[in-house]
């Protein structure tokens, strides 16, 4: 049995498009959220925005997600047989993917951004759930975080979940560190279970115990460089140790020192001289960008170049 009946879709898009506002937003309302809905959206062109749009600019939240993602992508769909081992029975799938550099609209920044100020102006009528559907196709960054921040403000237990999730895995890059106790205060709040002890220390095993540890080269350079190098000398004094050739400073030693967060796991093996000069890191965090960000926040005249190694 198949999925998708494309042709009944395509007749329904038709009569859309020939419709009025009522049976438009009907249309509309009846793919949103549903796996038909990337189907759809590929058989629409920029003739469609003449209807979609004015309705997104309302903000009805089906065609605001149509244009969002319209804009953003396009992709490729198709369906796939397979025998179910347990009933024998053949179940069809749909298959989706991403096609490379291809828009369904062109793109349109004016558009999205009368859309987003269109948001942001309307917080007062919007109820939370329209929010969090708006929030997850958001037409841009700036939008999004203004309405996690709206959503906060109304104690949404998904947006204080979410500043959990953020405290749990971090966000280094906007100055987030991973702290499991301050997690756990939003994700108590929010109403969830969190254990920070226990995720601690899951963490910690999964880490110690991968096969194969990211080892990357920071190579710095700046007026904050002898001071780098000065903490790390004090550091490792305290808290290293010495294997020839190399000495090791735990990477949550410094971390700690830096931005108060002793959830990362790893090793800083010395100090190469020269200018610049290289640290070699051995990671065993997904997030070999963490002790740029943390090096940063406290050395703010410093260049950071980080290297894989071959």
């Amino acid at each position: 049995m198949k999925t998708v009946d494309l042709e009944t879709l395509k007749q329904q898009l038709k009569e859309a498009r020939n419709g009025g506002r009522k049976q438009q937003k009907a249309f509309l309302s009846s793919i949103n959220h549903h796996s038909t809905n990337g189907i759809v959206i590929n058989e629409m062109n920029d003739s469609d925005l003449q209807w979609i749009a004015p309705l997104a600019l309302e903000l009805f939240v089906p065609a605001v997600n149509i244009v969002a993602c319209g804009m953003r992508q396009k992709c490729r769909h198709w369906e796939e047989d397979f025998l179910d081992d347990d009933t024998g029975e053949t179940v069809t799938v749909l298959r989706t993917d991403v096609i490379d550099g291809e828009t369904v609209f062109t793109p349109n920044d004016e558009l999205l951004d009368r859309i987003g100020k269109n948001i942001i102006a309307s917080f007062n009528r919007l109820d939370n759930e329209e929010l969090r559907d708006l929030m997850f196709w958001c037409v841009s960054p700036e939008v999004k975080d203004a309405i996690d921040d709206e959503l906060y403000r109304r104690d949404d237990p998904v947006a204080i979940s979410n500043r959990g999730v953020l405290y749990q895995y971090g966000d280094e890059a906007n100055g987030i560190f991973i702290d499991y106790d301050k997690a756990k205060t939003y994700y108590d709040r929010a109403g969830e279970e969190f254990d920070p002890v226990e995720t601690a220390r899951q963490c910690r095993y999964d880490a110690e115990h991968t096969d194969y540890p990211e080892f990357t080269y920071y190579r710095i350079a700046g007026d904050d460089v002898p001071a780098v190098k000065a903490l790390l000398t004090e550091l490792y004094q305290k808290y290293g140790e010495h294997t020839e050739p190399f000495w090791y400073l735990p990477l949550e030693v410094v971390m700690k020192s830096l931005v108060g967060s002793d959830a990362y796991v790893g090793y800083i093996q010395s100090i190469h001289e020269g200018d610049p000069c290289e640290i070699p890191v051995e990671f065993y965090e997904a997030n070999r960008d963490c002790l740029k960000y943390a090096l940063l926040q406290v050395f703010p005249n410093l260049t950071i170049e980080v290297i894989d190694q071959d």
